[in-house]
């Protein structure tokens, strides 16, 4: 039987996993931990709410009585009808999963018809923005000990979503199609539908991180370390580690924000999960995060932001003694999630 090179690929990519797992069980364990700290932490309970409630509202109807105010101006911005338009104004707010996740729920709402798909994978490539949350306090407050910094972050990224979403709906149709029976109608359906996606959410943000704490364990032998910019663009968090922040790195972290990151837009693709595809939303991220740089530019040039470094713990420290069995857990942990990324991603 003939083996395909993506097969032998995917096969070399898990070995090389475990292999680095079990060379460095400290590393893979404390970051796992750490992980999962951020999630239970951080990410939940900043995250869950809001996600069963956006969902609610969405799959409920409600959103054309909340949204009735400003519906009438997004339509002359953003050529589509009320329901793409309500996720594009949730995504503003709720942060990186939400608006793939509530495009997801609209499809099966339209039982997977080729008109709803084509709508949400043009629609997802303006429905993703960083949360205000996340960008004043963790960006603004973290990384620049400013929130104003924060301010110029968030708003250049509504900016280029909002610039995205008027040059994408005026080249491709964005009807949603016909409203038919609700597959997550109740509020026990959407906090059904909340939970298991962030539970994905927590479980990539835990794959993902092991993975790259080991390859940085492995670069550290040869005395490479990956500067905080460039393990920002692989898990944005990991901007908080700058320790040197001036002005002038604030469009770069913009543009980063912009992005999310490899980690989050593994995110968004597991929560996906096949129901579009998702190649144009990746490749929009690169204009997208161009814009938002050349917006955070120009703000800069109007309002004078002070940053300083900030008091904000970079990191979390632990004091864990890892085993062979719970490394080879993790380990298999990993390999089942990205194996089943590899199923979604043959779906791009």
């Amino acid at each position: 039987m003939k083996v395909r090179s993506v097969t032998i690929l995917r096969s070399a990519a898990a070995v090389t996993a475990g292999a680095l797992a079990l060379f460095f069980p400290n590393e893979a364990a404390a970051s796992a931990v750490n992980s999962i700290d951020v999630c239970l932490g951080t990410i939940i309970p900043s995250m869950f709410a809001f996600m069963a409630i956006t969902t609610y509202i969405l799959s409920s109807g409600v959103y054309r009585v909340i949204f009735r105010p400003v519906l009438w101006l997004a339509r002359k911005i953003v050529k589509a009808d009320d329901r793409i338009l309500s996720v594009f104004l949730l995504s503003l707010f709720g942060g990186y999963p939400i608006g793939v996740k509530l495009l997801k729920e609209i499809i099966a709402e339209n039982k997977n018809s080729p008109e709803a798909v084509n709508c949400c994978r043009d629609s997802s490539m303006f429905c993703y923005c960083i949360s205000p949350t996340f960008a004043l306090i963790m960006l603004g407050n973290g990384v620049f000990g400013s929130t104003g910094a924060g301010a110029v972050i968030y708003i250049s990224n509504v900016l280029a979503c909002i610039i995205t979403s008027a040059a994408v709906s005026r080249s491709c149709k964005l009807k949603a199609g016909q409203v038919g029976t609700s597959v997550n109608g109740g509020i026990v359906d959407a906090v059904n539908s909340a939970s298991r996606a962030l539970f994905t959410v927590c479980t990539v943000i835990v794959a993902f991180n092991t993975l790259i704490a080991c390859l940085g364990a492995f670069a550290a032998l040869f005395g490479i370390t990956f500067p905080p910019l460039f393990a920002g663009a692989l898990e944005i968090s990991n901007l908080l580690k700058l320790r040197e922040p001036s002005v002038n790195l604030i469009p770069i972290v913009s543009a980063i924000a912009s992005a999310g990151g490899i980690c989050v837009l593994l995110q968004c693709t597991a929560v996906v999960k096949g129901a579009f595809p998702v190649k144009r939303f990746i490749i929009a991220r690169i204009p997208c995060a161009a814009l938002s740089a050349l917006i955070s530019w120009i703000l800069l040039q109007f309002f004078d932001i002070s940053v300083s470094v900030s008091t904000l713990s970079s990191e979390y420290t632990y004091t864990f003694s890892a085993n062979k069995v719970i490394v080879l857990i993790l380990i298999a942990m990993c390999i089942i999630i990205f194996h089943k990324s590899d199923k979604i991603l043959k779906k791009v």
